[in-house]
C-alpha cells in the first residue's frame, strides 16, 4: 500500500510539473498569435486607408469614404483595444 501512495505522488506531482510547462508554452503562443493579428490589423488598416484615399481623389467619392471611415474604425480598434484592456487590467486589478 505504501509503495502505491508513493507511485501515486510521484505520479501526481510529475503531472503538475507537466501543466506549467503546457500553461507556459500556451502563453508563448498566445502572445505569438496576438503579434501576428496585430501586424495584419496594422496593414490591414494602411492598405485601406490608402485605397480609400486613392478612390475618393479619383473621383468614387462614396466607396473612398466608406473605404477610409472603416480604415479609421479598424485603426481605433486595433491599436486601441491593447491599450483599453491594459487600462481595465490597472483599474480593477487584474494582470492581463
Amino acid at each position: 500500500m505504501r509503495t502505491f501512495l508513493t507511485i501515486l505522488f510521484i505520479i501526481c506531482v510529475l503531472s503538475l510539473a507537466t501543466d506549467q510547462v503546457f500553461a507556459r508554452d500556451l502563453v508563448d503562443a498566445a502572445q505569438s498569435a496576438q503579434s501576428v493579428f496585430n501586424r495584419i490589423g496594422i496593414a490591414a488598416i494602411s492598405i485601406g486607408i490608402t485605397l480609400g484615399g486613392i478612390l475618393f481623389a479619383v473621383g468614387a467619392a462614396q466607396v473612398g469614404r466608406m473605404l477610409l471611415i472603416s480604415g479609421v474604425i479598424g485603426a481605433v480598434a486595433i491599436l486601441g483595444a491593447p491599450a483599453i484592456v491594459n487600462l481595465l487590467g490597472r483599474v480593477f486589478g487584474a494582470s492581463i
